[in-house]
């Protein structure tokens, strides 16, 4: 199947699969098939109208996810140079999007988290970005759209307890605070 082909009718493409994980995979890749491209061209236009590299976003988020985080270890989850990432964190800081400090186990090592304005920053991106699963959940009845959320809770119900990091869970407020 090409590109060009019409795509297929909803999770038929492993049908016959009796792999429960590969046929969820595909149905969510389907799903998000049809938000992607609103969702992308949202967030590429958002990101030069505020002068954010994905790169620096990518960075916020995973400040967000893993706080209290190291410079090491955050330019590691990057895949980016300790030099690179060092420059990425100077210019967040510089926009008061990030917060850095020393470690007080390791006074030369650095620990960052989001300001207040970085939390706030990527509040508003994804309620933005959460605009095209609303574009799209809103053509759904309701019955199917209940069914869908009590669904999705089990599975991250199960995923949470099956976690073992934190950062893989809903993270609780005095975790979201340096």
């Amino acid at each position: 199947m090409s590109s060009l082909d019409p795509p297929l009718s909803p999770c038929t493409a492993l049908a016959g699969s009796d792999d429960p994980v590969e046929r969820l995979t595909t149905c969510m890749r389907q799903l998000h098939r049809l938000v992607s491209d609103q969702l992308m061209g949202s967030l590429q236009s958002e990101l030069q109208g505020e002068d954010v590299s994905f790169t620096q976003m990518t960075a916020l988020y995973k400040v967000r996810a893993f706080a209290p985080i190291s410079v090491t270890v955050l330019a590691e989850q990057l895949g980016v140079s300790l030099p690179a990432t060092s420059q990425l964190i100077q210019e967040l800081v510089g926009r008061k999007l990030m917060e850095r400090r020393e470690n007080p186990q390791d006074r030369r090592e650095k620990l960052l988290a989001l300001s207040e304005k970085g939390q706030q920053f990527l509040t508003v991106k994804e309620k933005n970005m959460m605009g095209a699963y609303s574009e799209v959940f809103g053509q759904v009845r309701l019955e199917t759209l209940q069914t869908a959320e009590s669904a999705i809770n089990a599975l991250l119900s199960e995923i949470y307890k099956s976690s073992p990091r934190p950062a893989d869970r809903p993270p609780t407020p005095s975790e979201e605070r340096l």
